[in-house]
């Protein structure tokens, strides 16, 4: 008879396993903007199976002591959100965002709810990229694979659940584009509005006016093909700050 395992998850010690997998992910060149402005380089690890912990968490490795001895086991430093306004990998930006998900409260919010999120467009359109987290705790009873199963399913469901929190402008709310009528953002602009409900960013074409069924329709093809249509929008995005440059 298989033994039955009852287990309780608690978001910190996930943090604390998923900090012992760190080996599996690569060292990049990049940079820690300290809240007093500081620069600090180094090589960073992004956690690229769980990325909720990359808007908490990073780790890094100083570039000088690298640099002195390439092939020793140069340890890394801990750095907390709390301790960055901004960090970049590669080419990838990350800046502190105050966010509060209302779809996901959990004991955690009570301490904070700024998060370091991936900059996806940035001028008068500013999008992130954000990942929900972990329950604080959560019960299971199964057997082992099925207690295995279960946590897989949940770090994919998180991870294919990201939304693109937007703000145009001096709007105070972000919106999740994913679940938004991101056309209104474009009325400014009738050239990347046409392109867009043509669907020649890769999204899902639409139209400038429909019926609550058409519209019901066009918000499930969006999820249907979520990847596809958040690299569109960021394209779309990002041409139109481009184009429009904030006025001073």
């Amino acid at each position: 008879m298989k033994k039955i395992y009852s287990a309780f998850y608690l978001s910190l010690l996930l943090l604390l396993i998923s900090t012992d997998l760190k080996a599996q992910d690569t060292y990049q060149p990049g940079y820690v903007i300290l809240n007093d402005g500081t620069r600090v380089p180094g090589l960073i690890r992004l956690n690229q199976r769980e990325p909720w912990y990359n808007q908490r968490v990073i780790f890094m490795k100083d570039s000088a002591a690298v640099a002195a001895d390439p092939n020793g086991k140069v340890k890394s430093k801990k750095y907390k959100f709390t301790d960055m306004k901004s960090y970049q990998v590669g080419q990838v930006k990350f800046e502190k965002v105050h966010y509060v998900d209302m779809e996901n409260l959990q004991l955690k919010s009570l301490g904070s709810n700024d998060h370091m999120l991936e900059v996806l467009s940035s001028g008068r359109i500013n999008s992130y990229r954000y990942y929900s987290y972990p329950p604080d705790i959560e019960a299971d009873f199964g057997t082992e694979e099925e207690q295995n199963a279960k946590e897989e399913k949940r770090k994919k469901d998180l991870i294919n659940g990201f939304k693109i929190l937007t703000k145009k402008d001096n709007e105070s709310k972000f919106n999740d584009a994913l679940d938004y009528d991101v056309q209104k953002y474009f009325k400014d602009a009738p050239e990347i509005l046409e392109k867009y409900q043509k669907g020649e960013y890769g999204n899902q074409p639409t139209a400038p006016k429909k019926g609550l069924a058409a519209k019901m329709i066009a918000m499930a093809k969006k999820q249907t093909f979520k990847l596809e249509e958040a690299n569109a929008i960021i394209t779309a995005f990002n041409e139109y700050n481009q184009k429009n440059a904030a006025t001073k």
